[in-house]
């Protein structure tokens, strides 16, 4: 029973970051997100949204949904 419960509880906790997961899998140290955001300016999801779609790495980022985008907005606690 204790296997079952922490398995959901990984479960949970890793369907919460899944979004986080495909980020941090090229945006690491120096080219974080966070460090991203920064240099570029950007405080809003809208302003993510048109970068990542427009920006010079619009290619890279075009698997990308708008709701994977948004999602991550929201973990960056992006307006």
């Amino acid at each position: 029973m204790k296997t079952i419960i922490a398995i959901l509880i990984t479960t949970l906790i890793l369907s919460n970051n899944a979004f986080a997961l495909k980020c941090d899998k090229c945006h690491k140290d120096d080219k974080s997100i966070e460090n991203m955001l920064n240099q570029r300016g950007i405080k809003t999801k809208q302003e993510l949204i048109n970068t990542l779609r427009n920006g010079p790495k619009a290619k890279l980022h075009k698997n990308l949904t708008n709701e994977d985008i948004e999602e991550a907005g929201k973990q960056l606690n992006l307006k």
